[in-house]
């Protein structure tokens, strides 16, 4: 609802014009891509912004800035941006660092591919970065905090995914862990790694028990 939203934050509209407005030159976003092996996208709108997110007492919220070349003062590094629409209206824009990290500027985007969740068989995909390179084809869940969304999924008869981690925590968030929903995923992540997987959750597990156990002597 829009009352759950943080109406401090940048207002779509204002990204969406700012956006327009000043995003650079495409080809610098495709090269950026390339550079980290992801082929362009077919998205009409993408770049490689500098940008800030300024609190203005006047308006009492953030305003969003894109940097022009010649701006004089301090800058951050350039990311990856890249509009998200539902319905055809532009709600979010997602942006992607150099170190593959990414967040949202209005926040009020659940998913990348939203249009997508109603398809039978549906990829998830655990980064933003593999939906792009999927040709932006099934979905990719964004929302930094709320896990609400992830019960869309249920609208999938088939929830493909290469990431045994995401995979699990959909299934946890969007189908309450039940043993009977598992069986609508199939994970097809190398067998080593789900294997490393439940080696990595086991040493927690043990390391958890041998720290309740101390405590228990302790107390």
């Amino acid at each position: 609802m829009e009352s759950s939203f943080d109406h401090t934050l940048p207002t779509a509209k204002e990204v969406e014009r700012e956006f327009l407005g000043k995003a650079g030159d495409k080809d610098l976003a495709i090269a950026w891509l390339a550079g980290h092996g992801v082929e362009a996208p077919p998205l009409q709108h993408f770049a490689l912004i500098q940008y800030g997110i300024v609190w203005t007492p006047e308006i009492g919220r953030y305003r969003f800035i894109i940097y022009a070349p010649g701006h004089v003062g301090p800058k951050y590094p350039h990311e990856l941006a890249v509009p998200i629409l539902e319905d055809g209206a532009f709600i979010d824009l997602l942006v992607i660092a150099e170190d593959q990290s990414f967040a949202l500027v209005t926040c009020r985007a659940s998913w990348l591919g939203r249009e997508n969740l109603g398809q039978p068989v549906l990829r998830l995909h655990a980064h933003p970065m593999d939906w792009l390179q999927a040709g932006c084809t099934g979905v990719c869940h964004v929302a930094g905090i709320s896990r609400k969304a992830l019960k869309e999924l249920a609208q999938a008869q088939t929830i493909e995914c290469n990431d045994i981690e995401t995979a699990l925590e959909a299934w946890d968030w969007g189908f309450g862990a039940d043993e009977d929903a598992l069986a609508r995923f199939e994970i097809d992540q190398p067998p080593q790694a789900i294997q490393a997987y439940y080696e990595r959750e086991i040493r927690w597990h043990a390391a958890r028990a041998a720290t309740d156990v101390e405590r228990g002597r302790l107390w």
